[in-house]
């Protein structure tokens, strides 16, 4: 399962961090939406506390307005 290294860390916010976020992927991936490795990475960093969810949302933002801009380029 996705994010599973963390299931029994011993900080429970990093726990409640990949819990969710393993909701919000699973959430796409009912809708079949794909998630990209990109996506997955942020989320890491975001788990561990080395980003804020402020900041993770705010590099996925970036990142795909920058993606569909080079698509219709």
């Amino acid at each position: 399962a996705l994010f599973e290294e963390y299931k029994n860390h011993p900080d429970p916010f990093v726990r409640e961090r990949a819990n969710n976020w393993a909701i919000a992927i699973g959430l796409q991936r009912v809708d079949r939406h794909n998630v990209s490795d990109f996506l997955i990475q942020v989320a890491r960093q975001e788990i561990e506390g080395k980003i804020t969810m402020s900041e993770a949302q705010a590099i996925i933002d970036e990142h795909y307005a920058q993606t569909n801009s080079n698509r219709t380029s």
